[in-house]
């Protein structure tokens, strides 16, 4: 087994995912992390997009120590999608590209 390129972080933070159907228009649902790193995250949903679909998401990260909630906003491209199979459940990999660190809970992806 290869090592990986960046340490993953076991975080179950509610997200927001978009991406471009086949006829152009943007779908938008939810879903949780199950793990992230600089270079990409794992997100269980139950509406998956397909492999290779571009993708931007916003991670709706806790407040800490005084601090506002805030969100890590960013763009990739889906590396893998999983089918749910018994007790796993759906999800997908994104490979980051774009990531920028916001303050505040307000904004969009």
């Amino acid at each position: 087994m290869q090592p990986r390129e960046h340490n993953r972080y076991r975080l179950g933070v509610p997200v927001i995912f978009l991406w471009k159907d086949g006829q152009g228009i943007w779908q938008q649902h939810m879903g949780l992390t199950r793990d992230l790193s600089v270079g990409g995250a794992f997100i269980f949903a139950t509406d998956l997009p397909p492999s290779g679909a571009d993708l931007k998401f916003q991670a709706l990260l806790p407040a800490n120590k005084g601090a506002l909630p805030g969100g890590l906003h960013a763009r990739g491209r889906v590396v893998r999608a999983e089918p749910a199979r018994g007790a796993n459940l759906a999800g997908f990999a994104v490979a980051l590209e774009k990531r920028i660190v916001l303050r505040g809970g307000g904004g969009s992806c």
